[in-house]
């Protein structure tokens, strides 16, 4: 029999789909679990409406795994960053808070553990990055606040990886930042590299199994995040 139901946000692609991929796996450290992956049409965040309804016909959830992601390069002093500022917000942050006050206004007592995907960006400042960077601060912010408010009946953390060698996410950067930044693919690749003490970029393999490990690991943590980015 499962070991409850996850929801995976994000599941269709990147990181959620290799955790989902790896909870698919028949190990025992893994607990077996049913899977719902909504694709964007069907789970849109930025839809109170689909959000709610979503959660009412699949739900209860003993999991959720929020791994929707937004990120685009631009300067301060763009005339479009405070509509990327705010859209940034609503999928990197907001979503997040939305789909998890759902669950717990609209099942009541069913407990969760919850892990959502941050990054290092969230500490680390860069250039062209300031909604993306300022997105994710908020969301382990809210995840710190959420995981006081609700505990002990739920248990909310975040992973916060670096560059994750695979993603969708990571080929934009690869293609936007020498064009951004005036620099060749190769100086682009070696800065990064550079700051990077391990000297690579995380595996898709090594976020989820830290993802699994969080959401299936100690009822004391909470309010956690964790990092996987080669210690810078």
């Amino acid at each position: 029999m499962p070991n409850g139901k996850v929801l995976i946000i994000g599941g269709h692609s990147g990181i959620g789909r290799a955790v989902s991929e790896l909870l698919n796996k028949q190990r025992p450290d893994i607990p077996e679990m049913e899977q719902y992956v909504p694709d964007k049409q069907t789970l849109d965040v930025e839809s109170r409406s689909t959000v709610e309804r979503v959660i009412r016909e699949e739900g209860p959830f003993t999991h959720i795994i929020y791994s929707a992601g937004l990120n685009r390069l631009a300067w301060v002093y763009d005339r479009s960053i405070s509509f990327l500022m705010e859209d940034m917000f609503y999928v990197n942050c907001s979503g997040f808070v939305g789909v998890v006050s759902a669950h717990v206004r609209i099942w009541e007592g069913a407990p969760l553990s919850v892990v959502a995907v941050s990054s290092d960006a969230a500490r680390i400042p860069m250039r062209g990055s300031v909604a993306y960077c300022a997105s994710k601060a908020a969301l382990e912010a809210a995840v710190r606040c959420m995981a006081r408010e609700m505990a002990p009946v739920h248990r909310i953390n975040a992973v916060a990886p670096g560059m994750v060698e695979g993603t969708p996410m990571t080929e934009y950067i690869d293609r936007t930042i020498p064009k951004f930044r005036d620099w060749s693919p190769e100086y682009a690749r070696e800065y990064e590299r550079s700051g990077t003490p391990t000297g690579r970029r995380a595996t898709l393999a090594e976020v989820a199994e830290t993802i699994v490990w969080v959401l299936t690991g100690p009822e004391q943590m909470t309010g956690a995040i964790i990092d996987i980015n080669g210690g810078r």
